[in-house]
């Protein structure tokens, strides 16, 4: 399966052994790993990272979905950040949406443009009954981006989330496939 969509001013696009460094710098801004610890990773890391989610493209599937995507400005195809899905463990192996993006592009619309076309695309395509987002209380910026998406809270979990050594409270949020 070879995944590639546009929006109005991105191109999400599956990762290639070519992202590796501007991944790896993303990923090792602080607003990142605020939220996202588990991304405090080395290169070799990312690199294996990249083969790993090369491989998983072809094996998703309605129960059982990683994908994770490359989101490139259309203009000049700079790599800003990730928009993905994949089973949540930590949440009854539900499939959840999840998403960042490099400081310097933040606020300008971009994440939730990519959730959007991502969200859409994996409800015609995979044929999903649902998806999910969990975001930490005081993740203001990401709250908004799941509401504008379209997604609506259900409750507050209590979760030991990736890179985490205690459970904290998460906003639990789902979106109903309405296309299928």
């Amino acid at each position: 399966m070879s995944i590639y969509i546009e929006t109005e001013r991105l191109v999400l696009r599956q990762f290639t052994e070519n992202d590796v460094n501007e991944l790896h710098s993303i990923c090792s801004q602080p607003h990142l790993l605020k939220w996202m610890p588990d991304w405090n990773v080395s290169i070799e890391e990312i690199n294996a990272w990249i083969k790993w989610v090369e491989d998983q493209y072809l094996k998703s599937t309605k129960n059982t979905a990683r994908i994770m995507l490359a989101v490139t400005l259309k203009s000049n195809k700079q790599l800003i950040g990730m928009v993905g899905i994949g089973n949540k463990e930590e949440v009854d192996n539900e499939i959840e949406i999840a998403f960042f993006i490099s400081e310097e592009y933040r606020n300008n619309g971009y994440i939730s443009e990519a959730s959007k076309a991502m969200t859409e695309w994996v409800f015609a395509n995979l044929k999903l009954d649902y998806l999910i987002a969990i975001v930490e209380l005081d993740n203001i910026p990401s709250q908004r981006v799941i509401e504008k998406c379209g997604f609506s809270k259900l409750d507050t979990k209590w979760i030991l989330n990736s890179g985490d050594t205690q459970e904290k409270p998460f906003y639990y949020y789902r979106m109903y496939n309405k296309i299928y």
